[in-house]
């Protein structure tokens, strides 16, 4: 497992535990993250913090990675299973989403949310 492969899988650990301080380790101070309940795009950790409680608020979110892919341009693409609960427990979505990550020395500087590999 690469450096960068165990960094994303502790990330994903922290998030699916809800345990932003952890899932915030992983993260550059001004990590640019996509917002999906608003849209558009956050950036910096205090922000991150205020969407991850807002979304607690709302929803319950999984994310299980299925695949790593190493790109040639440093990032990483990780297919992941995301599963998306009301707050009762109901199933709303389960789905395969593809995170492309970009990386500022040992912490995720970025991530975005592609349809395709090619669109990364």
């Amino acid at each position: 497992m690469t450096p960068r492969i165990a960094l994303l899988t502790r990330l994903y650990d922290a998030y699916n535990k809800g345990d932003f301080d952890a899932f915030a380790a992983e993260l550059d101070p001004a990590v640019d993250w996509p917002d999906q309940l608003a849209g558009g795009r956050i950036q910096g950790l205090e922000a991150m913090r205020a969407v991850w409680t807002r979304r607690d608020e709302v929803v319950r979110v999984e994310a299980a990675p299925v695949e790593f892919v190493l790109l040639d341009d440093g990032r990483v693409a990780v297919a992941t299973n995301q599963t998306v609960h009301n707050l009762e427990g109901r199933l709303w979505s389960d789905s395969c989403v593809r995170h492309i990550y970009t990386f500022h020395g040992d912490r995720v500087a970025r991530m975005d949310i592609v349809e395709r590999l090619d669109e990364a």
